[in-house]
């Protein structure tokens, strides 16, 4: 077996990093780095953030395999891969993870978790004030019905939640409702995006579907930060109309975006480092699953 030169773009433990060493050199980076001798890699495996586009692949002039540890392929360009002949996998075994996190953030918004935490930290005892509700028996919408969007249904539904999806690769059957996006607005008071970004979701949340939405409901984005635009919904949140929960970003440095940094300190927004899925669970099974197809691409080369 010839030894290959594997560029691994994301931190996926030493356990995982010492078992692809048997399969070649290995490098591991945060980020691509022009110096780094692109042009000697074979095997490149990517998260989110890494954008494998015609630039990057041109630079890597012996690629031969691209393995993306994602539920959402945006950053792929899959029409290159395939016009230059080289294999593709994907590796998404995050989704119970994913939905665990948008439950939480849903139970954290309905009994002012958060707030409860701070307030006490202040040294203030807000029993009074600090009122907030059950989930059982509320709307929970969900936007966008794969993997990650079914697993929310099902914890949401275990939950006693009156769950509807807008989907339009779907129609109802015995386990979903689906409702047009005009519908599933006007009627849930706790929304989940789950859709992947696409020209067609770019901006699919904006002023006229905020306007749609209860007042109070509560928005969840764990999809892609573009789904959403970013200034109506601060607009949204300074304004009372609803809360919201984020754990991606349009831009690649939020803190450094003057809409998104905002919406990052607002009181009415929960925002995570697009940490909500990572489990300890999830970082094993994405290992495991970039492993078998580093083996099923060398055993089929």
């Amino acid at each position: 077996m010839r030894k290959h030169t594997i560029l691994v773009c994301d931190n996926f433990g030493q356990e995982f990093l010492d078992h692809l060493s048997k399969f070649g050199e290995v490098t591991q980076a945060n980020d691509i780095d022009p110096s780094m001798p692109l042009n000697e890699v074979t095997i490149l495996v990517v998260r989110s953030k890494t954008k494998v586009n015609k630039e990057l692949v041109n630079k890597m002039r012996s690629l031969e395999c691209v393995i993306t540890a994602t539920h959402g392929l945006d950053h792929i360009d899959l029409e290159y891969l395939t016009e230059k002949g080289i294999a593709f996998f994907n590796i998404p075994v995050q989704s119970y993870d994913v939905a665990q996190g948008v439950i939480a953030y849903i139970l954290a918004y309905s009994t002012n978790l958060l707030e409860g935490d701070r307030s006490m930290k202040r040294g203030e005892w807000k029993k009074k004030s600090l009122i907030g509700c059950r989930i059982t028996g509320k709307a929970l919408g969900i936007i966008g019905c794969g993997k990650i969007g079914r697993e929310v249904a099902r914890l949401g539904a275990a939950l006693g939640m009156k769950v509807i999806v807008s989907d339009p690769c779907l129609k109802d059957d015995d386990t979903i409702v689906v409702v047009s996006l005009e519908e599933l607005l006007k009627a849930s008071d706790f929304i989940s995006l789950n859709c992947p970004l696409t020209e067609e979701t770019r901006h699919l949340i904006g002023r006229e579907e905020i306007a749609l939405m209860k007042d109070g409901a509560f928005l969840v984005n764990t999809a892609r930060g573009g789904i959403v635009d970013d200034e109506a919904l601060l607009d949204a949140v300074r304004a009372g109309k609803i809360g919201a929960a984020l754990d991606v970003y349009e831009s690649s440095a939020p803190f450094e975006n003057d809409t998104e940094n905002s919406l990052i300190k607002s009181e009415g927004v929960m925002a995570t480092p697009h940490s909500i899925g990572q489990t300890i669970e999830a970082i094993e099974g994405k290992g495991k699953g970039v492993l078998k197809a580093i083996k099923d691409h060398i055993a089929s080369s």
